[in-house]
Order: C-alpha cells, then structure tokens, then sequence
C-alpha cells in the first residue's frame, strides 16, 4: 500500500494555510476575534423550541391534523393537580380553595377544569328525555286531570288507595266488556302494582314505606345520566374515589427554555399554602407541561454541569500529557472559539434549539477536539529541535490531512442526520455538523496563530545540534521511540534531540508491545467480539419516555400514581365535529372500541329534537301551573279496611298482570295480619299523596319551556369542547396506560379506524417514537454511507477503507454486546448515539491509517508515538465530554452519555490495539512477498550482475 497523492497535496494545501496563517497572526487573531464576537452576539437571539410538539415537521399529516385541532380550539397542554385523601368532601374542598387561588394569578393560568356544574340546567331537565318518554308524562298528567284541574282541592281529598283499586276495577271491568281502555287507564293500571307493594309494605310495617310513584323519579334520563348532575357540582374522581383531578393551563413564556417554569413554581407554591389548611388531604403536580418543565431544568442543569466537567477534565488532562500550561490553554482556546461560531451559525441558518440540539455544545467538547492531534505533531517536531515555522510545517501536512478527513467524516455523518425524517433530529444534524466543521476550521486557523505568537521566541526543547530545514520532509512517526526512523536530522547530518519525545512516547509502549503480537491479540479481539456479538441479540428498545424522566422528582411520582389509579386520565384521541349529530356518532363509534375507557363531550348537553319537545313540555308546565304545595294539601278521606279487602278479592278476578297479582295477595295477607289495618292505611294515604305532589313540584321546577343552547353550556367546558368556529370536540380516553408503547399503538389504531381524522397527544407521542427510532437507524445507515464515501475520496483504496472503517464495526459490535449483556436497553435519549458512535470511530481509524500510509517502509509497521498519543488523549477527551453526562440525574441524558463513553472508548482501543496489529501483520506479509521476490532464482542467479539489476 503505497502513499497516494491526494493526502500529499491536501497536506501541502494545509501548509500553505498554515505558513499564510503563521506569517500574519495578528492579522488572523482580529479576524478571528471579530467573527468570534459577532457569532457571540448572533448567539444571544436564539430561541428555544422545547415543546415536543416542536419535534416533528408541520409538514407531517399527523402535525397538520394537530395544528386544525389547535386553531380550533388553542392549546390543551394542562398541568394536572392532584388531590389524594380518603374523605371525598375534604379532597373537593381543597380543590376548591386551589381554584380560588389561582383564579388570583389569570397573568400565569387559563382555562381552569375541574368540575361540571349543570345546576343551571335543572329546570329543563324535562328536555333531555327523549320524545316517547316525554309524550307517556304528558299523558300521565293527563290522568291525573281532576287533581290538577279547577276542582283540584276536592280531588286531593278524594285520592287514597281505595280510590284507586275502584279506578282500577272499573277499568279492568270495563275492558273484560270489550271497550278499549282509556290513556289515563292504561297509566293507572302501569302505576298500580307499584301502589300496592308499597302499601303492603307500609301495612306491614310502616318504616317500610317507600314513595310508590315512578312519574318523575329520573326526570334527567337520557344524557348527562350521572345521577345527580343536574342537582350538584360533578368533581373528577378516579374510579377507586382516592384521587380528584385539577387542570388548568400554563400561561407560557415566550422563546424561554422552560417556558412553563414560573406557572409550575407559582403552582407548587400554591399547593404548599393549601395543603397546610386542609389535613387529611396531600396535593400534588404532574401534567405534560410540568414534567417537560422538570425534564428541561434537570436537563438543562446536568448538562452544564456536564459542560463545565468535561472542560476541567479535558484541561486536565491536556495538562497532565502536556506538563505545561500553554498548550492545554491553546487547544481549549480552538474548542471554544469553533463551538461559538457554530452557535452563531445556528442563530443565522436555523433560528432555536431543539430538545436534541440544545446539548449540541457538549457533543462539540467531545468531538471537536482537533487541536490534540495538531499539538502533539507540532510537539514532535519541536522536541526534534525544529523551529516554530518548520513544526507548524510539519503538523500541517502529517496531522493537517487526517484533521481534514476526521472532521469531514464526522460533519458528513452528522449532515446525514438531516436526511432522517424527522425535524428535531434534521436540526441537529445541520448544526453539530456545522459545528464539528468549524471547530476543525478553528483549529487550522486560530491555533497555528496562537502557536507563532507564543512560541515564536522560544528555543525548542532539545535544540542541541542544527535544526532541519523547513521543508524537510517527516514520517508519521512510525517507529518513533521504538527504533523506527523519524526522518531526516539536521543539514549537517546530526541526528535531533530525541530525548524528550522518547519520554513522551514511553507511556504508550504498552501499545507497543501489544502491537508485536498480533496473533493473540487478534484472537484475544476475536473473542470479545463473538461474545459482544452474543450479546446483541439480548439488546431491547424501550419507548417508554415516562422511564427516562428525571428520578426522584415528584411529578414522577404523581404521575405514575395516576397511571395505577387511572390509567388513561390524561391521555386521549381528539375528534373534531362539525355537528350535533355528528359529534354523537363519533362518539358511539368510540364508544364501541375497547381501548377505549371513556368519552367526554358537550354535543349531548343539547338535547335533540327540541322542537318537537318543547310545546310538550310548554302543555306539562301549564297543566302544573295551579298545582297546591304539599303541605296546602288538604287531608285523604282514608281508605276502609274492609273496602279495601273486597276491591282486591275483586282485582284479582279480574287481572291478568302477574306483578299486580302478586302484590295484590301481599297486601291482602298484610291487611289480614296488621291489628291496626285502618290507621296504617291512613298513613299510607297520606303519604302517598303528598309523596306525588312533591313529585309533581318536581317535575313542574325542571318543565321550563326554553331550549338549551351552546351559550348555556357551562364556559369551562365550552371553552374546552366548543370550537372558534362552533365545532364541537369529542375526546376519548384511554383504558390503559399509553406510556407503555404497545398500548399505545393499539388505542392509536383503534382511534384511527373510528375517526381517521383523530388527533392528539397519542398519536403526536407515537408519530415522534416512531420518527426518532427510525430517523436515527436511518441517520446511522446514511453517515455510514457519506463516511465510505469520503474515505473512498480520501485514501483511493476499498481494502484501506475497510481497514479504517475496522475500528468502528468492532467497536459498535461491542457497544451494543455490552448493553445487552449488561440490560441497558436502547431507549429515544440514547439512539442518537449511533450516529455519533459511527463519526467518532471512524475518526480513529483515520489516523491510524494516516499514520500507516506515511510509515518508514524500510521497517515492519508500529503505531506513530505522536499518532498512538493523540488518538488516546483525543479519545479520552471524547469519553471525558460524553461521560459526564452519566453524572445527570435525568435518566434518558445518563443513558446517553454512557452509550457514548462506552462506545467511544471501545472504538478506541480496537483502533489503537486491534487495527495496528492487523496492520503490522499485513505489513509483515507485504515485506515477505517482497523478499520473495527479490531472492534470485537458479536461473536470474547465473545472469551477470548487470542483467540481475535489470530484472530487478
């Protein structure tokens, strides 16, 4: 594998760049501070889109059914307070006083839900019953013509149960004659078995008596049938009745990170004071808003945490390679300098940061490290005694050109990102791209700079004999400290000062040493790998985003008490219905599905077919007009006895309904065992006819003849389920919890097929799972595929390709063998990893091969001191940056950093151990091909020596 031409002239297109740099560095530094300042400022106008709504693209069909359900009816995004007790009176008690308090703070809510009170509608209650029903009351008032007419007292007087078994007997008589019965007949034989089982239980024992008349008992059947909704406020109860629900919404800040942080802090301060007055009672905070408003600070907190970490830990270890300040101070400068550009750059071509891409400047302080690998060339070259410009020289075209291709690689795989689809990913792509890029640009700018100004005075360590000329050409370093040539010396032919590169080199003979035994090294790889492989087929994928959640916080917590209570509360499919009738067909269809656990809508708080009702229910208020209060009544006559006993003897002759039969002979035999038959039937007069007046008070206080409108609908529900442009909003709940992924798929398909215009958070959560997983399997296909590409472009050998790109297969085989043995799943948080994974381990493989490509040919291959060096402390410094992210207390950015780590440091020892022992190996079989075919055979051996030469 011969040197190719193409990283000969990139190398001396870098140092023509570097000696126009170091020959005006002042001139480079004010450019450089000017653009730095002006990306600074840049910077400061970018917006934060942290909403997951903001993830996915508005061109997605599930995004624009979400955005017509948005302009309809405005955000639904509720923060959720819960109250837990075990008194229902005090839990709604304390909701109550959270709804007075935070009516005092309209600047930080809306659009507070936490009750339905249809008090209001009481007195038309009559309406929702549907019209047949309606017809039998007007007909039973019918009647009842003579207790509501002009002689009404008399009638009153005269109502007892004799007086209704003789109705009964005449009517019954009169049908067995062969005439049809009239409707206040037929109402009064229906009523009857109804009287009579109550008398006979009032004649057996008096406290038995129960009101016999069925007139107006549910005056409200039909929609809403909750018992008592017309009568008192409904709170929302789970089903075991341990938690009632609160919402509202947070009003948010505009372009802030956490925009929902000062409504959630005023929320939890109010749950403080109001849980203080009412013991017995613990109140609690969940909600979308709320856990993205935790997931954000905790985030945004252990992020820069985990900034500032990684820059300590790289500044340290920079100064333990380095043993002086200034070259860790240099090379943090470039990293800086590069992640502010790309902020600037971020501001100018996208505008915000995402959820993903708001971590962007903590993958940059792993990745775009390129000054390592220049610095510890350059520290080479001056250790060798070279002068400042001969060193910069030198670390331009050996580490220029595998800068170049590391951070085109990386930037490319990071552009293939954008080809995902899926929007947070997209942005992602284009700015750590760009930011990989330009911190690379940093480096080959600024700190070639930075090395002429501060070095340009400065002897070179070991400067004993004559230094080499500028354009004295170098080797990678393969063999240096090891025996292998460097290159040329001074002009006079003294070799360089070595000594200070040997001490540098020493801690790496370990590499070394491993790197002359390439057979059980490879074995020993070869198994570590079959293992990992193993291993993958243990690795699982977990949706759930409610696991990557920050522990411990207490929004967790409420929220997962709510999934064991009620599964579905707060997750749901949203319909939107252009009519009544339409609004209740969808919600037939989704009541007819079995993921299904409940439906909530308005559409039935306007009762149908009110046209055809109202002048019914105008004919019943008019016949109630005169009705006499119950205690105006004036007192029965009383039922005899005696009378009694023959009317039933008489009834039961003529009746052919068993229910009456029956109650007939249990009055009869309760008559027959009372002492007191005559004052319990007295009682029982009385009773019952005041029991029907109060029934009759009832059904004339809900017979107002108006009809119910959308404008009569309670403004907090109808804020919530009547749209702008009067649609009305059906929403159906889950009957599981949908964090988990399968229940949520299913009730998502299930929702789809009854509404195929359904929207909502179920299917925004779905669509943004599925688009993540995908859109980073995808990105890591599409950075692999621009990866080969671009070593294609750049060593002009596939076998060369296949060798660099050797670290990075072995490195993600482990990875993942690893997660899997160990059970750390791949989880939303921790697949962006992949793609970074790819563009990193491909970078070591890179150098390594850059460093091969240049090795002195005269000896058998070994890993460059300067190459192994730099690889090793840039890796590190790419753990350090990845792996303090293990430090967050948020789960999904502690997964993530320990897929990175573990990935990059994997990469990097398969390509500092395992790739220069394939590459020593093959370098053994190229010498012994070549020694072959130099040794003479019999026949080249008995030519002259001039001939032999020829051949040769």
């Amino acid at each position: 594998m011969s040197s190719q031409s193409r990283p000969d002239s990139l190398g001396r297109i870098i140092a023509g760049l570097t000696a126009g740099v170091a020959g005006r560095p002042r001139v480079v530094l004010a450019l450089v501070l000017c653009l730095t300042v002006l990306s600074a400022v840049a910077a400061a106008s970018l917006d934060f889109h942290t909403q997951r709504n903001d993830l996915l693209g508005p061109d997605r069909p599930c995004q624009k059914r979400w955005q017509k359900y948005l302009d309809a009816f405005g955000d639904d995004d509720d923060m959720i307070v819960v109250a837990e007790g075990s008194d229902p009176a005090a839990m709604r008690a304390a909701l109550d006083a959270v709804a007075e308090r935070v009516s005092r703070r309209p600047d930080l809510f809306d659009r507070v839900f936490y009750r339905i009170d249809l008090r209001h509608l009481r007195d038309r209650a009559l309406l929702y019953l549907p019209p047949e029903e309606l017809r039998a009351v007007a007909a039973r008032l019918d009647a009842m013509g003579p207790l509501l007419g002009p002689v009404g007292v008399v009638a009153w007087r005269m109502l007892s149960l004799q007086s209704l078994l003789g109705d009964a007997v005449r009517a019954l008589a009169a049908e067995e004659g062969g005439r049809e019965l009239t409707t206040a007949e037929r109402s009064l034989l229906a009523q009857l078995p109804s009287v009579v089982s109550a008398a006979a239980a009032a004649v057996g024992d008096p406290d038995r008596y129960h009101n016999p008349w069925t007139l107006t008992s549910s005056p409200a059947a039909g929609r809403p049938r909750s018992e008592g909704a017309f009568t008192t406020a409904q709170y929302f109860f789970t089903p075991d009745g341990s938690l009632a629900l609160f919402t509202c919404r947070p009003k948010k800040a505009a372009a802030s990170f956490t925009p929902a942080r000062e409504a959630s802090a005023a929320m939890r301060a109010i749950l403080a004071d109001v849980v203080k007055c009412h013991p017995g009672v613990t109140l609690g905070l969940t909600g979308l808003p709320v856990l993205e408003t935790d997931e954000m600070e905790l985030s945004d907190a252990d992020s820069t945490r985990a900034a500032w970490l990684a820059l300590v830990g790289v500044a340290g270890l920079y100064f333990v390679v380095y043993r002086k300040p200034r070259y860790p101070l240099l090379t943090l400068a470039t990293l800086v300098v590069g992640t502010v550009w790309a902020l600037g750059w971020a501001a100018l071509t996208v505008g915000h940061l995402n959820i993903l891409s708001a971590a962007f400047a903590v993958m940059l302080i792993g990745l775009g490290d390129y000054g390592v690998l220049w610095v510890a060339r350059y520290d080479e070259a001056r250790g060798r005694g070279q002068p400042v410009s001969a060193a910069l020289r030198l670390a331009a075209v050996n580490a220029g050109p595998s800068i170049v291709t590391a951070a085109a690689t990386t930037g490319l795989a990071f552009f293939a990102v954008m080809l995902a689809d899926f929007k947070a990913v997209a942005e992602l792509g284009w700015i750590a791209g760009c930011g990989i890029l330009l911190c690379a640009a940093s480096c080959l700018l600024l700190l070639p700079a930075l090395l002429s100004l501060v070095d340009g005075r400065t002897a070179p360590a070991g400067a004993a004999g004559r230094t080499a000329p500028a354009g004295a050409a170098v080797g990678s370093g393969g063999g240096v400290g090891t025996g292998g040539g460097v290159g040329t010396g001074g002009g006079d032919g003294n070799p360089p000062q070595v000594l200070r590169l040997a001490a540098v080199a020493r801690p790496l003979g370990w590499l070394a040493a491993l790197a002359d035994r390439p057979p059980p090294v490879l074995g020993i790889g070869a198994v570590l790998v079959a293992v990992g492989f193993a291993g993958v087929f243990r690795l699982s994928y977990d949706h759930n985003l409610l696991n990557l959640q920050p522990r411990g916080r207490d929004s967790v917590a409420w929220e997962r008490k709510l999934i064991e209570r009620a599964a579905g509360a707060t997750w749901d499919a949203l319909s939107i219905a252009r009519s009544r009738e339409e609004a209740l067909a969808l919600r037939a269809r989704y009541e007819a599905v079995p993921e299904v656990g409940k439906v909530v809508e308005v559409a039935s708080l306007l009762p149908d077919e009110q046209d055809r009702k109202l002048p019914v229910v105008r004919s019943i208020q008019a016949r109630l007009a005169g009705l006499p209060l119950p205690a105006e009544l004036p007192p029965p006559v009383g039922s005899d006895p005696a009378a009694v006993r023959d009317l039933l003897t008489r009834l039961a002759r003529l009746s052919r309904d068993s229910a009456l039969t029956q109650s007939l002979a249990s009055l009869a035999q309760a008559l027959d065992s009372s002492p007191d038959a005559a004052d319990r039937l007295r009682g029982f007069d009385r009773r019952m006819a005041s029991d029907l007046a109060e029934e009759l008070h009832r059904l004339k206080a809900v017979s107002r003849p108006v009809a119910v409108t959308v404008d009569d609908v309670p403004g907090e529900l109808r804020e919530r389920y009547v749209g702008a442009g009067g649609e009305f909003l059906v929403r159906a709940f889950a009957r599981d919890s949908l964090w988990d992924y399968d229940a949520l798929r299913r009730f998502t398909a299930a929702a789809a097929a009854a509404d195929p215009e359904a929207t909502g958070k179920a299917f925004r959560t779905l669509e943004g799972l599925r688009q993540m997983k995908h859109g980073f399997e995808r990105a890591a296909a599409y950075a692999l595929l621009a990866i080969v590409l671009v070593l294609l472009l750049d060593l002009r050998h596939f076998g060369e390709v296949l060798l660099a790109l050797f670290p990075l297969a072995v490195g993600v085989v482990l990875t993942l063998g690893v997660m899997g043995w160990c059970g750390v799943p791949l989880n939303p948080a921790n697949m962006i990893a992949l793609p970074l994974i790819i563009g990193v381990g491909v970078d070591n493989g890179v150098h390594v091969l850059h460093d091969f490509r240049g090795r002195n040919r005269r000896r058998v291959y070994r890993l460059g001191a300067a190459t192994g060096r730099g690889v090793l402390v840039a890796g590190l410094t790419t753990v350090l940056g990845f792996g303090t992210l293990m430090t967050a207390r948020h789960t999904g950015l502690a997964s993530l950093g320990l897929a990175l780590a573990l990935g990059v440091t994997l990469c990097m020892a398969a390509a500092l151990v395992l790739l220069p022992a394939v590459l020593r190996l093959l370098d053994r079989r190229r010498r012994g091909r070549e020694r072959a075919w130099r040794r003479p055979s019999p026949v080249v051996g008995s030519l002259p020596q001039r001939s032999v030469a020829r051949v040769a």
